[in-house]
């Protein structure tokens, strides 16, 4: 019995320091990491309620189309080449057309329903998802708030 008591006296303990200085290093790491990305842009979503009978033609909607490169056509005429992904002629354009069309609902010609600038966000189906993103972003930074999303 005596033997037997000493052999479980010998058998030594794990040390836990290691694994939890393995573990802390690896907490650093990945706060230090996720601080690094850089936040979207914050875009709040309604989804459309039933429809209002309204004889007011709304103004024509603004297409942004994002191609298979990631250029970016705005109604037509390419803007960006799709590799600054903040996209600062975008941005001014769309500043431009809220702009003029903010003139108009505080002058009186139009009302807000039929003046509200609306964005239409065209992406290929090989764009890269960050191309659209970035058009996300910048209707954001815009202070474009109805954004709708068609592929091809």
């Amino acid at each position: 019995m005596d033997t037997f008591k000493r052999i479980l006296d010998d058998v030594d303990e794990v040390d836990l320091t290691p694994m939890i200085d393995v573990t802390f290093l690896l907490l650093i790491y990945f706060m230090v990491t996720t601080m690094l990305k850089q936040p979207e842009a914050e875009l709040s979503i309604q989804l459309p309620g039933k429809p209002q009978n309204s004889d007011a033609k709304p103004m024509d909607m603004l297409k942004v189309r994002v191609g298979d490169e990631g250029e970016v056509y705005l109604n037509g005429s390419e803007i960006e080449d799709g590799l600054d992904f903040t996209m600062p002629d975008l941005v001014a354009n769309l500043k431009t057309q809220k702009g003029m069309r903010d003139q108009l609902i505080n002058s009186g010609a139009r009302s807000k329903e039929e003046a509200e600038l609306k964005v239409e966000i065209e992406s290929s189906g090989i764009a890269e998802h960050q191309s659209s993103i970035s058009v996300l972003n910048a209707c954001s930074s815009a202070g474009v708030n109805k954004v709708t999303f068609t592929f091809q």
